[in-house]
């Protein structure tokens, strides 16, 4: 034997020797031990201590955890054909390794971070502590494995060609490496085939296929495959459904921590299948499986609490939210119309805005439409036709039938786009065949007016059964009057009536309405109060807050056929709840003044002070009455001032002139009389008379306005053409404050009767005037006296003056006398000053007289 052979043979010996031993101390649990001798024998090049040192490496064991050194040593024993390492490369590549949970932080920064070169922990760790998933590795590997007969990596790789990474998709050659897994027992090529017959990676799903390999998969105690044989049972086309066998198999995979198979459980006792929905159950494993990062168990937590049997729109608010910004499309569109609508958040348009966006961007088709609306309606976004039609076209393209309806809507319209009439009945015909009632209803509509259409009343009733077929109940009510007035159709009033209480029972406020109409009109049925009654408290019930108020006034009025107190209070109690400002007023009236059972003069207030916040013009009255006299209230002229004004705005007399009062009271400066001057005025151009007596009294005075004898002249002959007798007295002053408008005299004493058979005690007094100096009239002191007596007597002040002096001029006897002081004193007890000097002179005059009188009756 020659030397070299011998030594060779020796080797050999010692290598075989080495690596049984470390075999041991790995068996041992002696890992440094192991580890040293490992890395000697594969420094040397020896595949399976290479694949053993990548073991410890990756586990830690014996040395210090490294991921990437461990995939060092398994690319050295890869490229010597270790199957094992191929394998273990192909799994590794495919899933990634993050940093040992060792690494803290700060160290991970100092060797893999962008300022980590030259640290001494870099220079330790030069290829970094994580390992990248990396798809085109994953297949090199996996395929290398694959090829010498290894499971594993052949279900990994026909993962890999069944979703296309790393590698074409193909779903033949998925199928193959599948199978020649599956046919040697491995649990993942069975799941994986199973998967595939069943559609999961994109082919036609065959159920009855995929059901023998899901049932071998399961029978070794796949969790996976519990929760894919589950569904199968549940949904799978082609297969006999077993809910019970189903639930089982769920709650076998759940106990193993599947959370998809949690968050089925939840859905079928949400759901109800093949068990009693149970909340309870449902909400409880819903939560394990949310807890363990199940988004979708969240959505339907979500769904759960907005309409389940206990709804929480709080908590399914909160719950949504969670959903949301864990990026989750579908719980951001819900959150948004949650945001819509006022559903366990405040309404806020924008942020429903924000989060539609955000789930439109992420493909949910159910935002495109709804962000079209928003584009169009100008809610939460600036008003945007273009943008609409743009987000109405995306979701149109997938068949959504709202999307379609809308998009015709402004095809119709010609917003955000050419007008375009043929296009909008298409798209109204396309969404009505999609199911939508909308574009059923709008197409009657259409026909019946005739717009852009011949005028189809037989094909206007057809879109509105249609429509009604669909659940609209607008649709019945529609055509009801079509059924009413034989239009398109025989003329059929009981079927008209059906269709309204149709129409009203399924909803429709306006049907309910209309039965209240007919039966208190008695147009086409029979005058019934009891029925018209019954159809306004429907309309009530439905959130008509006019209906709960004007069964308030029947209630207050004692009229026949008013429901029960009890009933009445509910409706108008439900319509102020959900803000009905005229309600909330009606209720603060009843408890203000003690109605019904009610009083309580902080909920009235409380009531009256929403309805004024709610734009009540009553209200808003009340509370400036309240605020200006310290009504239940701290007393505050400035905002009694402010609810005036807000109630002056909208044409409220009685706020005008209270607050008209204040400010002349205050001595207001010339901009507030202006703003004074336009509230009236905004009332005059509506035809109200005092307002239009108010602004011609402004003009004629100059107050708040320019000094204008003819516009005052105008306003005060509008008011005075209503009956007006307040104008009728100042355009006859205005008359004779001209001298120049002597031949208009006559007109003016003329307005003066006219008001004074109205009762009106400045007439009476102005006529008096009149009498006296003959102004329009021949002059007449008895018939003037009599005028000023009749005013004087119901305490008009210049009337009382002017008959003092009238009598003082005459008074030849103490009781002439007596009764002119009589007139001066009512005047100066009213504050008139002038009254007040002439008591005194008319006193001596009398004194002087009576004395004069004594000297006659001595010298006779």
């Amino acid at each position: 034997m020659g030397v070299r052979s011998f030594f060779s043979k020796l080797f050999s010996f010692k290598r075989a020797a080495t690596l049984e031993r470390a075999e041991r101390a790995f068996g041992a649990d002696r890992f440094s031990d192991a580890a040293r001798m490992f890395r000697e024998l594969a420094d040397s090049g020896d595949i399976t201590a290479q694949s053993r040192l990548a073991q410890l490496y990756e586990h830690g064991q014996g040395v210090l955890q490294s991921f990437t050194e461990a995939v060092r040593l398994y690319g050295l024993a890869g490229e010597q054909g270790s199957v094992l390492a191929q394998s273990r490369l192909g799994e590794i590549y495919l899933t990634g390794l993050e940093a040992p949970a060792t690494a803290s932080e700060s160290a991970l920064a100092r060797i893999e971070g962008p300022t980590a070169e030259g640290s001494v922990l870099n220079r330790l760790f030069p290829r970094g502590l994580t390992v990248r998933q990396d798809y085109g590795e994953a297949a090199r590997w996996n395929k290398a494995a694959a090829e010498a007969g290894d499971a594993s990596a052949q279900a990994r790789l026909g993962y890999q060609y069944a979703t296309g990474l790393g590698v074409d998709h193909d779903l033949a050659i998925a199928e193959q490496l599948f199978t020649e897994a599956a046919v040697q027992e491995h649990v993942a090529g069975q799941l994986g085939l199973a998967m595939l017959y069943a559609g999961i990676y994109g082919g036609a799903a065959d159920h009855p296929r995929a059901l023998p390999w899901f049932e071998k998969a399961t029978a070794l105690g796949n969790a996976t495959a519990k929760l894919c044989l589950a569904l199968s049972l549940l949904h799978g086309e082609g297969v006999t459904h077993d809910e019970a066998r189903a639930l089982a198999l769920l709650r076998e995979a759940a106990d193993a921590g599947q959370p998809a198979a949690m968050f089925h459980v939840g859905e079928v006792y949400r759901l109800g299948h093949g068990v009693t929905p149970s909340a309870s159950q449902a909400e409880s494993w819903l939560r394990r499986a949310a807890a363990r990062g199940h988004v979708k168990a969240l959505l339907a937590l979500v769904l759960l609490f907005d309409s389940g049997p206990e709804p929480d729109a709080n908590v399914a608010a909160v719950l949504c939210r969670q959903a949301a910004e864990l990026g989750d499309g579908e719980a951001q569109y819900w959150l948004g119309r949650f945001y819509q609508e006022g559903r366990g958040v405040p309404p806020d348009p924008m942020e429903a805005a924000r989060w539609i966006s955000k789930a439109a961007d992420q493909g949910i088709t159910a935002a495109f439409e709804r962000l079209g609306a928003l584009y169009a309606e100008g809610h939460g976004l600036p008003q945007d036709f273009k943008a609409a039609a743009d987000w109405f076209n995306r979701a149109a393209v997938t068949g959504d039938a709202n999307a379609l309806y809308h998009l015709g809507t402004l095809q119709m319209r010609g917003l955000g786009m050419e007008r375009d009439p043929s296009s909008a009945l298409a798209g109204f015909r396309a969404a009505s065949g999609k199911g939508s009632g909308a574009a059923s209803l709008q197409l009657g509509v259409i026909y019946a007016t005739g717009e852009d259409v011949p005028q189809d009343y037989a094909e206007a009733a057809r879109w509105y059964l249609l429509a009604a077929d669909q659940g609209l109940a607008e649709g019945r009510f529609n055509l009801a009057f079509l059924y009413l007035r034989g239009l398109g159709v025989r003329k059929n009033i009981p079927r008209a009536l059906e269709l309204l209480e149709q129409a009203a029972r399924a909803g429709n406020v306006q049907a309910a309405w209309s039965l209240y109409y007919q039966f208190t009109a008695g147009t086409y049925v029979v005058h019934n109060a009891g029925a018209a009654t019954d159809w306004l408290v429907r309309a009530a019930e439905l959130g008509s807050g006019h209906a709960a108020c004007l069964l308030a006034q029947m209630l207050d009025r004692g009229k026949d056929a008013t429901p029960a107190a009890e009933q009445v209070l509910a409706l108008l109690e439900q319509a102020a709840a959900d803000g009905d400002a005229n309600a909330q007023t009606s209720l603060g009236i009843w408890y203000l003044e003690g109605r019904y059972g009610l009083s309580d003069a902080g909920a009235a207030l409380r009531l009256l002070h929403r309805a004024a916040l709610g734009g009540n013009a009553f209200a808003q009255a009340w509370l400036g009455d309240a605020l200006a006299t310290g009504q239940g209230v701290k007393p505050n002229l400035a905002e009694a001032a402010i609810w005036y004004e807000r109630a002056a705005l909208q044409g409220h007399g009685g706020a005008t002139r209270a607050l008209t009062s204040m400010s002349l009271a205050a001595g207001s400066q010339p901009e507030q009389m202006a703003r004074l001057f336009n509230l009236w005025l905004k009332g005059a151009e509506r035809g109200d008379a005092i307002a239009q007596r108010v602004v011609g009294d402004f003009h004629m005075r100059g107050v708040g306005v320019e000094r204008s004898p003819q516009l005052a002249e105008q306003w005060l002959t509008a008011s005075v053409d209503q009956g007006d007798a307040a104008a009728m007295v100042l355009l006859g002053g205005l008359i004779l404050a001209c001298p120049d408008n002597a031949p208009r005299f006559p007109q003016a004493v003329a307005l003066f009767r006219r008001a004074k058979a109205q009762g009106n005690t400045d007439a009476e007094y102005n006529l008096g005037v009149c009498l006296r100096r003959g102004l329009g009239v021949i002059p007449n002191a008895k018939a003037a006296e009599r005028r000023y007596r009749a005013a004087a007597e119901r305490n008009h002040i210049s009337a009382q003056l002017a008959l003092g002096d009238l009598i003082a001029e005459r008074a030849a006897t103490d009781a002439e006398w007596l009764e002119a002081e009589h007139w001066y004193r009512l005047a100066a007890a009213s504050g008139n000053h002038h009254a007040q000097a002439r008591l005194t002179g008319v006193e001596q005059r009398r004194l002087i007289s009576t004395a004069k009188n004594k000297v006659t009756a001595v010298q006779g």
